[in-house]
């Protein structure tokens, strides 16, 4: 069902320059640098603003970035724009359940299938979170879950939530679950949406699992398609078509004695890469030597494309880069053009959101219901 228009809804501030919190044992976060948290100083350690001991940071101490956050007044929900990610055009979709149903049962072998599993993997329970989560969940899932070459698909949410029937405060994704609640695990406590601090996606912020009557209309738009001319500038196009030569060079015969490692660390990158299928290897030709001007042509991409992106992000985002290279792209323009496009969603989130929001919007239940 199509609706006229979307319901008015409050776009929170985009900002992919953030920095992090760490929490200590003590209860306290302290602040931490996107360039520090990068850098592992201190072997990864910090001192505790508040009692001094040492935090040793990472994903598993993640803190709330914002602690004055308005997601959690159970008042604003609904008047804010929630996102979501997904590889189904159509998501949420009303046979999504039959459909990985199927899946698991196939997945599954027979003699471990257990119906009320099936039933419960089936029917988890929907998740809307920031922006930023939202994008940074693409990149996740090309690095991880082998959808380097997926369609991706950016949806705008609109929900209708109970504020009595949102748990209170918020879950610690790190120690209580929320990634895997079910529909029915909400409804059977009589709820409607549980908040969590994501540590896997805009580590900090906060998202939401809700039951899917919760989520009354949606826009969505490909992320394929949001745009970015693929005019890299006059001193970037040079770079780019100077190592498409030198590539297609590698391709056609034995490397140029230049390119042949001859120091030990050189050997050992070259033995390295060759396990771990980097790009340019091309039936085992100099694999060390395309590496390294792979390397090189990312950092200039990464410097005309990622400014204000901050350190964390930045390398998860060339790591899902290179995951799609490593499947097959190798043609340099293709690459950098998919590599703007895709930064795109990142530095040019409000023209993103513009276009997102001017999509024809999908009524999925009634806001009055």
């Amino acid at each position: 069902m199509i609706a006229e228009s979307m319901p008015a809804l409050t776009e929170r501030p985009v900002d992919f320059a953030y920095a992090y919190r760490m929490r200590c044992a003590c209860g306290e976060a302290t602040d931490l640098s996107a360039d520090d948290y990068a850098d592992e100083i201190n072997e990864a350690h910090i001192p505790c603003s508040h009692c001094g001991d040492a935090i040793h940071f990472g994903r598993n101490v993640i803190a709330l970035r914002d602690r004055a956050d308005p997601g959690l007044n159970n008042e604003e929900l609904n008047g804010f724009a929630w996102y979501h990610t997904s590889t189904e055009p159509d998501w949420p979709s009303s046979t999504y359940a039959e459909r990985k149903r199927h899946t698991l049962a196939q997945a599954i072998p027979p003699m471990r299938v257990r119906e009320e599993s099936i039933v419960r993997l089936s029917n988890l329970a929907l998740h809307v979170g920031t922006y930023e989560a939202a994008i940074e969940n693409v990149l996740r899932r090309m690095r991880d879950q082998g959808e380097a070459n997926a369609k991706f698909f950016l949806f705008r949410v609109a929900l209708n939530l109970d504020p009595q029937r949102i748990e209170a405060g918020f879950r610690d994704e790190n120690l209580q679950p929320a990634a895997q609640l079910s529909a029915a695990e909400l409804r059977d406590h009589g709820l409607q949406a549980v908040r969590y601090l994501n540590v896997h996606e805009s580590p900090g912020s906060l998202s939401l699992a809700v039951a899917p009557e919760a989520i009354t209309t949606v826009q969505s738009v490909d992320l394929d398609s949001i745009g970015m001319p693929p005019d890299h500038g006059t001193q970037l196009n040079l770079q780019l078509d100077a190592f498409q030569r030198e590539l297609d060079q590698m391709r056609a015969g034995p490397p140029a004695p230049t390119d042949v490692p001859t120091s030990a660390l050189e050997r050992l990158q070259t033995r390295a890469a060759t396990r771990r299928g980097r790009p340019g290897g091309d039936g085992g030709v100099d694999p060390a030597g395309s590496w390294r001007r792979w390397s090189s042509v990312e950092s200039a991409l990464a410097d005309r494309y990622l400014q204000g992106v901050n350190a964390i992000v930045a390398r998860g985002f060339n790591r899902a880069m290179q995951c799609r290279r490593r499947r097959g792209d190798q043609d340099v323009r293709s690459v950098a053009d998919f590599y703007a496009t895709r930064a795109f969603g990142l530095t040019g989130s409000s023209e993103v959101i513009a276009q997102l929001a001017s999509q024809p919007a999908r009524v999925l239940h009634d806001h009055h219901c």
